[in-house]
């Protein structure tokens, strides 16, 4: 039937292509198969037929790949060469394969030989086609579709195969074994083709993996006998028996370990040192089960495996997760980091193996931490200190270092991984330090490659060698100054002198009666610009609910009403419950032009302590103070005003409201106020409001002005929107003859603080600004943005503010809108906690400040310095080039200067400069000049204490001995002696007093030569005096001695010793032996005495011992010591002899 099959197959042929050469022992190979099969199961034909002829058509008609054409013709060799039986040796790896092979042809001889007819009747029912070849593409096709099933079935990955085969090829013969026994005599021509084993499998179900491998082979094995003519055939099918059994075989033996797979379930994107972590592995069985298997890692060096979790039997399409923890060095260097984690079977042989790469952080930590400080130092000494730095990163470190103590050597350093320095740092003491006090020594160190600080910090104690002696009175504190002042303006100058007397402080000691008061003389009304005039003002408070003002006061009534008008008169606050009155009084003496008095009262109730409500009433005249084109003069005008304010303060709320009313021989008018801010969560609202009529009387008259702003935080972010509308016409101040400039704004910002050290913000407006002065400077309507950035740190600070606008300039006729801009930049810097500088430079280019509408360059700059020796010695000082028109409507001062120095508690000079200029003037530069000297001291008021003192000498006769250090306490107060072994105690009360001396200060070995503590009689305002002598301790070592006559047997000389004297007494033991060691005491004369014993009372010392010791002598004595006499004593009351 194989025959039958094949001529037809070739008479189908419309080419027919020779053979090559190596093709002709294919082509016998393939017949001598076919012939030996003539007897086998026609089933297997028949199914393969079947499986063939269901396939779909395609144009398509390659049939395998060289691959698989070249393992058919080995499979086809192969089978030859087996049953040919030839001498040629077989390969070693080709035996088992052979044997396969030929134990699988005898088992199926008897198969049943239904096989040729199903074969047969395949044949003919196939359909013609006109491609002539072997196996045609629809063939091909369809028996490719039929493994990608089986596959799909199975759930078999398309993987390629693990090695190690050897358990899967075992299962795979044990199931050929137990086919040997089915239906004999298999004569097909078929001959069983196993499809290529790549990315192929056995599964559970032995029996239907089988099944399919024949059904494979047979239809191989037509298309091998049919295609061996046609050209496309003869270039890639060349099959061998033997071939095909060694693949069998390699699926009999194929492993379920081939699919294995590993997985990482939570690989992250970075890992930091110094820290444990946890990785979830996923191990996944595609196929065949398995057993006993195990996860093994691979860390990196140095890595700490902490734990891994047992994998075990893994079944099937079985997954499983194992947890393995683990643990980064602090210097593992940052990074990516293989290791690799292997899957290895019962045997320990490595089945499957995964590398993941870690990416290690940059590990930027640092440790900070004080190495040693001074214990305790005597006032005046330095204070020394060492701390470590230690970089426990992984990358190299530039740090920073600052203190405020000193610190020797270099600020800046570069530390590598695990590197470390040591930084000394060192602290002055004052030697004037009266009292015991604990200074700090601390090292901050700023990792610049982090931003991150990192803080140590020691403490040391400072004695001083002296208490300050307290005042004994209460003193009313006082100070008298002389001032020299000085102006001068292009040709006037003024100066003088006067003197100052102020008294501030409590007249009494539980602080219910305060005063204050201010003498300054003579008048000079001329020298109103120094602001020295004379003046006489008193203020008195008593227990916090009366106040009297008398004199020269300026009195602050309300925001709505007069002015604070600076002059002679009186005030007077009383609390009564919630309740506060005033009334008050003041005439203005020093301005011709403004001397009309004022003078009502106020009431003010307090619900509690966030609320009130008030009201006062307020009585004038008119002045010349508003001759401007805003307010008139009014001299005729006389009237009052009436003003009601509320205030409320809660957490999240604050209200202030006035609202007044103002009554004249001319007007009536009114004026209102309010301010309110109300916060929510992260929302701010703030907002105020001021109106007032153009007849209004007050302060400020026909003036509008509102102010809204919405204010938002959220995490770093911050956001502002809010308007200005300002239209305030207040009377002149007489000081400056300056008045507000009109303004409307309309704004939002945006700003976001990346740390506690930088912030940004951008900011949108819309405003028109108007000078008020004659002849105006500025008016102008501008769009623009602003930007800013700001850094602050303790050492540097630093802030660049710019705008960009589109501005018109109201002055000009032209008003045409000009592009202008402006930046400044301000810097300070802290060279030490003494020194430091300010510096500024602003550019401003813009149309604003003349009536040509020309944009025009202002640059001004500033630089400042402060420099604080000591809290005694202070100066300050700041340049400004110059000021734009708008910068303030004030007082503009271009240079001020300030030295204060402290020469001693009580004396302070003063030296004040200023070079300024008003502004509504035009080159009139001013310069004054203010010195001043103060005396401060108190006025006695109450004796409050009763005291003395004492001054102490620490005496020696040895003067090798230190005698600096040593602590000496009395009334809980501690001081150290100096270098001479001085001390002094002031504040001691009165009688007798004890000083201790802390025992533990003295050098080694010294000990004091007198009892302690030290009794010393303190007398009123007088010093006791006190010697305390201190000498090197002496040791006696001694020896209890029987005479060696009279030594008893088994004696125990164990007992209790003293030595004493009229100052001393010293208590030891003696041992068995008798051996006793006095130490540590002061040299004199003893004498040795046996006080009690210690085991039977069978010795005593034989006679008085004095033993006599020097100053830092060891000396060594016996003792010698007798038997005790026993007595017997009879009494004779109740004697009896006999009976």
């Amino acid at each position: 039937m194989t025959r039958t099959i094949a001529a037809k197959k070739k008479a189908e042929a419309t080419t027919t292509t020779p053979a090559l050469p190596k093709e002709n022992e294919t082509k016998i190979a393939a017949n001598n198969e076919l012939k030996s099969t003539e007897n086998k199961n026609t089933t297997t034909t028949a199914t393969a037929e079947k499986s063939a002829t269901d396939l779909p058509k395609k144009n398509n008609v390659k049939a395998f790949t060289e691959n698989e054409i070249e393992s058919m013709k080995r499979i086809l060799a192969a089978k030859k060469k087996a049953e040919a039986i030839t001498t040629t040796p077989a390969l070693p790896k080709e035996n088992e394969a052979k044997a396969a092979a030929n134990n699988e042809l005898k088992s199926t001889e008897n198969k049943n030989t239904t096989t040729i007819a199903s074969t047969k009747k395949s044949a003919t029912v196939q359909p013609k086609q006109n491609d002539v070849k072997a196996l045609t593409e629809n063939e091909t096709e369809s028996m490719t579709r039929t493994l990608a099933e089986k596959k799909k079935a199975e759930a078999i990955t398309t993987t390629p195969a693990l090695p190690k085969e050897n358990e899967a090829k075992a299962a795979a013969n044990n199931e050929l074994k137990s086919t040997e026994n089915k239906n004999s005599k298999r004569k097909s021509v078929a001959e069983s083709v196993e499809v290529n084993p790549i990315n192929s499998s056995i599964t559970k179900k032995s029996e239907t993996s089988n099944s399919f491998v024949k059904k494979m082979e047979q239809a191989m094995l037509i298309a091998s006998e049919t295609s061996i003519n046609n050209a496309f055939v003869k270039e890639n099918l060349k099959v061998s028996t033997a071939s095909i059994v060694e693949t069998k075989e390699k699926n009999q033996n194929a492993t379920g370990i081939e699919q294995i797979k590993i997985s990482v379930l939570n690989l992250k994107e970075s890992y930091a040192t110094n820290k444990s972590h946890t990785l979830v592995i996923e191990i996944e069985n595609g196929k065949n089960s398995t057993s006993n298997l195990k996860l093994s890692a691979e860390l990196p060096r140095n890595w700490n495996l902490i734990s891994i979790s047992d994998l075990g039997v893994l079944e099937a399409n079985q997954k499983k997760m194992v947890l393995i923890s683990f643990n980064i060095p602090v210097d593992n260097p940052s990074g990516n980091v293989p290791a690799n984690f292997t899957v290895k079977n019962a045997n320990g042989s490595k089945i499957a193996s995964k590398e993941v790469v870690f990416t290690i952080e940059p590990n930027l930590d640092l440790e900070v931490y004080n190495l040693y400080t001074s214990d305790k130092v005597q006032a005046g000494e330095m204070i020394e200190a060492k701390y470590e730095i230690k970089n426990r990163g992984n990358v190299e470190q530039e740090i920073s270092l600052s203190s405020k103590n000193t610190i020797k050597g270099e600020k800046l350093l570069k530390l590598g991984p695990n590197m470390t320095a040591t930084v000394e740092i060192t602290q002055d003491t004052d030697a004037k330090y009266y009292d015991f006090t604990t200074i700090g020594t601390s090292l901050n160190a700023m990792s610049t490659t982090s931003g991150k600080s990192y803080k140590a910090y020691g403490s040391t104690k400072v004695f001083p060698t002296k208490l300050k002696q307290a005042d004994p009175f209460f003193r009313y504190p006082v100070r008298f100054s002389v001032n020299y002042n000085s102006n001068t303006f292009q040709d006037n100058h003024y100066s003088t002198i006067s003197g100052e007397f102020i008294g501030d402080g409590f007249l009494d000691l539980d602080k219910k009666n305060y005063l204050n008061f201010i003498i300054r003389a003579p008048q000079q009304k001329n020298l109103k610009n120094f602001g020295v005039t004379d003046q006489y003002s008193l203020l008195y408070k008593y227990n916090n609910s009366t106040a009297v003002y008398l004199g020269d006061h300026a009195y602050y009534i309300n925001r709505l009403g007069f002015d604070s008008r600076f002059g002679m008169g009186f005030r007077v606050d009383q609390n009564i419950n919630n309740w506060t009155l005033s009334a008050f009084f003041s005439k203005p003496r020093l301005y011709s032009f403004n001397s009309e008095a004022l003078f009502g009262f106020k009431s003010v109730y307090r619900f509690n302590k966030n609320a009130l409500l008030g009201f006062a009433v307020e009585s004038s005249k008119g002045t010349v103070m508003g001759a401007n084109k805003n307010i008139e003069a009014n001299l005729d005008e006389k009237g009052q005003i009436g003003t009601a304010n509320f205030e409320l303060r809660a957490k999240n709320t604050f209200v202030n409201a006035e609202s007044s009313l103002s009554v004249t021989n001319q007007h009536v008018d009114h004026a209102h106020f309010l301010n309110l801010v109300q916060k929510m969560n992260g929302l701010t609202y703030s907002g105020s409001f001021t109106y007032s009529g153009k007849n209004y009387f007050g302060i400020i008259r026909n003036s509008i002005e509102y102010t809204n702003s919405l204010y938002y935080k959220f995490r770093k972010f911050d956001f502002v929107v809010g308007q200005t509308v300002s239209q305030v016409n207040k009377r002149l101040d007489p000081l400056f003859f300056a008045a507000e400039p009109y303004f409307e704004n309309y704004y939002g910002k945006i700003g976001y603080r990346f740390g506690p050290k930088s912030y940004i913000n951008i900011r949108a407006d819309r405003r028109i600004r108007e000078d008020q002065l004659e002849p105006k400077s500025y008016f102008y309507k501008e769009s623009g943005i602003d930007y800013r950035y700001i850094f602050t740190s303790r050492i540097f600070s630093f802030g660049f503010t710019g705008r960009i606008a589109e501005t018109q300039n109201l002055l000009s006729n032209d008003l045409q809108y000009r592009k202008t801009y402006s930046h400044n930049l301000d810097a300070s810097y802290r060279f030490s906690d003494h020194f430091s500088l300010r510096s500024g430079i602003n550019h401003n280019y813009s149309n604003r400040y003349n009536d040509t509408n020309i944009n025009e360059n202002y640059y001004t700059y500033s630089v400042g310095l402060d420099y604080n020796f000591n809290r005694n010695f202070r100066f300050n000082t700041t340049y400004n080039s110059g000021f734009s028109p708008e910068d303030t409507y004030l007082r503009r001062d271009f240079i001020n200067a300030m030295l204060v120095v402290t020469v001693a508690k009580n004396h302070l000079f003063e030296i004040r400069a200023n070079y300024f200029e008003n502004p509504g003037t035009t080159n009139k530069k001013e310069l004054l000049a203010f010195g001043t000297y103060t005396y401060s001291f108190g006025v006695p008021l109450k004796r409050i204490l009763e005291q003395g003192g004492v001054n102490g000498l620490i005496q020696v006769n040895d003067k090798s001995i230190d005698v600096k250090g040593i602590k000496i306490i009395a009334a809980g107060k501690s001081i150290v002696t100096n270098e001479k072994g001085v001390f002094e105690f002031n504040n001691l009360p009165l009688g007798n007093n004890y000083i201790l001396m802390d025992e533990s200060t003295l050098p080694f070995g010294i000990i004091p030569a007198s009892k302690t503590p030290f009794q010393v009689t303190v007398e009123k305002d007088k010093k006791a005096e006190l010697n305390i002598a201190i000498v090197r301790a002496s040791t006696i070592l001694g020896t209890l001695i029987f005479p060696e006559f009279a030594k008893p047997n088994g004696n125990n000389l164990e007992g209790y010793l003293k030595i004493e004297n009229e100052n001393f007494t010293y208590n030891v033991e003696s041992n068995a032996q008798g051996v006793f060691k006095f130490q540590n005491i002061v040299p004199g004369t003893y004498k040795l005495t046996l006080t009690r014993y210690k085991g039977k009372e069978f010795f005593e010392i034989e006679k008085e011992t004095q033993i006599t010791v020097k100053e830092g002598e060891k000396i060594t004595v016996n003792v010698p010591v007798k038997g005790k006499e026993r007595k017997v004593q009879f009494k004779s009351k109740n004697f009896k002899i006999g009976t």
